[in-house]
């Protein structure tokens, strides 16, 4: 018996001392935010209006904690990254809102806990020009509490494909995808209608009010997320059971909504994934010197690229609700909370060369084949590449205006630039009539000659 578990434990491939860890591409949902939805225990008045949807002290501490995570991997376990932050081998980006944003900055206090120390000069050095300026007792670190600040990148959303996921023709699909024999079977079926009935039931709701549609339950779910991570109360009559089975169709619903088939979960995964493979590229070629890329994002972002690695479907997600007998495939079912987060590892092997690893919440899960956690890089790149399309074309992005970059240039110097031109167009001017009043002459005297 230990042989045969000796040979097979054998059998599956390992980190082994050869092989090193090179690059890391981390992708995550922000932390809680406040409640997006005005659906329950919220005044209309006060209705989130814009990016009011603000990372919530739970959300802060909630991604804190996964920096630490990171710290431990990256930093101190694997040695990949500096103990302190080297703009040379770190780099960030997030989405254009405050949640994202501000989860990027909670995650690097994790991450890089300890700031920089001042540099050693006289005290004027370190203050403002600002009469009566004092400095402050914080010991020799830049920042009170050795607060750490990391550059964050940014694009305004209609430019952000990767992350933001723009596309002009989510709306169109969300309406087809309410259209389809899968998503009409799975709203109308006994479990999902019980569920309905349940819901309006214990919240009361009564005519009009009433839920009877999978992706309008999501909603309500969301806020009640929302409201459980923040410490808010939920519906006096609202029972666990229910609750439980909103959680267990959560991620389906959201599959169902705009990511019902592989055309678009290959479709919404493409710029991501594209960015994947030309940044591990661009390191690999010695491009870019960059170790660590991480992303925050939102939910709607890691659901297109999970599906798009084919670690879930809504498919797969539909045969388990209605317990199918299911094939031997991977299929993630449970909803992609807040700071869920996708890290992609680009390792190499003294003797096999370069190979990926994908962890979704810190457990690895297969890549490139139904159980396989290894795969050799140009295998993974080949797979991604044939699934590519054209994002820009799809998404009806071809057409999209640029926006002008716009100088604010004095009025003097408009004024100094016109003065010149027309005092430059004058003196050609004359020196070309002078020489017309001379070629008479020498032509005269040439003829008297």
């Amino acid at each position: 018996m230990n042989i045969l578990l000796l040979l097979f434990y054998g059998a599956i491939p390992y980190v082994q001392s050869n092989d090193t860890l090179i690059n890391v591409q981390a992708i995550w949902r922000h932390g809680v935010r406040d409640f997006y939805y005005c659906n329950w225990g919220c005044d209309k008045k006060n209705e989130p209006d814009g990016d009011a949807q603000i990372l919530t002290p739970a959300g802060m501490r909630q991604q804190y904690v996964l920096g630490k995570w990171l710290r431990q991997r990256y930093i101190i376990d694997n040695h990949l990254l500096s103990p302190q932050f080297n703009e040379n081998e770190i780099y960030i980006e997030s989405t254009d809102y405050n949640r994202t944003i501000m989860s990027a900055y909670s995650n690097l206090q994790g991450m890089y806990p300890e700031g920089f120390e001042i540099p050693n000069v006289t005290e004027d050095k370190l203050l403002p020009p600002n009469s009566g300026s004092k400095s402050p007792s914080i010991g020799n670190y830049a920042l009170p509490y050795k607060i750490s600040l990391i550059p964050i990148h940014t694009k305004e959303e209609e430019q952000d494909y990767a992350l933001a996921i723009y596309c002009k023709t989510t709306g169109q699909t969300v309406q087809q995808n309410k259209q389809t024999e899968l998503y009409n079977t799975i709203n109308s079926a006994n479990q999902t209608q019980e569920l309905f009935k349940n819901f309006n039931q214990e919240l009361g709701l009564v005519g009009e009010q009433q839920v009877n549609d999978i992706i309008e339950l999501a909603k309500w779910r969301d806020t009640f997320t929302c409201n459980r991570y923040n410490g808010d109360d939920l519906p006096p009559k609202l029972t666990a059971k229910t609750l439980f089975f909103m959680d267990e169709i959560a991620l389906l619903s959201f599959s169902l909504r705009q990511f019902q088939n592989w055309e678009q979960s290959k479709l919404y995964s493409t710029p991501y994934l594209k960015q994947i493979i030309l940044n591990f590229d661009n390191f690999i070629n010695g491009k870019s010197k960059v170790k660590y890329r991480g992303s925050s994002s939102h939910d709607s972002t890691m659901l297109g690229i999970i599906s798009g690695l084919n670690l879930t479907s809504a498919q797969c997600q539909a045969d388990i609700y209605f317990k199918k007998p299911q094939s031997d495939i991977f299929c993630l079912t449970e909803n992609i909370e807040f700071s869920s987060n996708l890290i992609i590892e680009l390792y190499n092997n003294t003797q096999n060369g370069l190979y990926v690893r994908i962890l979704y919440n810190g457990e690895y899960v297969p890549v490139c084949s139904k159980k396989g956690t290894f795969c050799q890089y140009d295998k993974f790149k080949s797979i991604l590449s044939q699934q590519f399309v054209d994002y820009e074309k799809e998404c009806n992005l071809n057409n999209e205006i640029k926006r002008p970059i716009l100088y604010k240039i004095p009025i003097w110097a408009i004024l100094f630039f016109v003065l010149v031109l027309l005092c430059t167009c004058g003196i050609f001017l004359l020196i070309f009539r002078i020489k017309q009043l001379r070629e008479p002459e020498i032509s005269e005297s040439q003829i008297s000659s």
